[in-house]
């Protein structure tokens, strides 16, 4: 019992005399390496844990035309936009609470009537009330048509629609929302994640 009580005070004192000691310069380029790496890493860890949550929702075969008509419904509202100022400022201010409240965004989906799917390369992932993952991607930020991206929106009094398209790629996410009872709810979500 003394050996082990001496074994850990030696290895208490060695820990402190290591913390006082400065790092070196090419130590601290190390350390912020390994924290990138331990980030990649965690997000990794997250997405595999988001995969495994949409895993619930894994289908053999999908209707992807069912997706793609309500998608086309929702373009249909208006032409496309790509100038993010003419987002009205109400549908700016949910979508804000949208993406910073896990409990608003819940509430302010309609799980009734939502068409909410994930193609991730060979697998299909139906997304439900019971696999829903809280998303915080800022959809509004991400509207603009540059050399890489066409992100654009259409809307109504009633409905919006977002598309983003990477131009050597194709679509790889379009959401839809839908005005029920005065409140937004998303309603259609699609997401190629492969």
């Amino acid at each position: 019992m003394r050996i082990l009580k001496l074994t850990f005070l030696l290895l208490l004192i060695i820990s402190c005399k290591e913390n006082k000691q400065e790092p070196k310069p090419e130590l601290k380029t190390e350390s912020e390496e390994s924290n990138s790496i331990a980030e990649e890493e965690l997000m990794k860890a997250k997405m595999d844990s988001i995969y495994k949550l949409y895993k619930k929702g894994e289908v053999e075969k999908y209707d992807w035309d069912l997706a793609f008509q309500k998608a086309e419904d929702y373009q249909k509202v208006s032409e496309s936009y790509s100038d993010k100022t003419k987002v009205p400022n109400g549908f700016l201010e949910f979508s804000k609470k949208f993406i910073s409240d896990t409990n608003f965004q819940k509430t302010h989906i309609d799980f009734d009537n939502l068409i909410a799917v994930v193609g991730a390369c060979e697998e299909t992932y139906v997304l439900t009330e019971d696999n829903w993952v809280f998303d915080d991607w800022n959809f509004i930020e991400e509207i603009r048509i540059d050399k890489e991206w066409e992100n654009t929106f259409s809307y109504s009094d009633n409905k919006f629609y977002f598309e983003y398209t990477l131009k050597e790629v194709g679509t790889l996410k379009m959401l839809g929302f839908e005005k029920i009872n005065g409140q937004w709810n998303l309603t259609l979500y699609i997401e190629n994640d492969c």
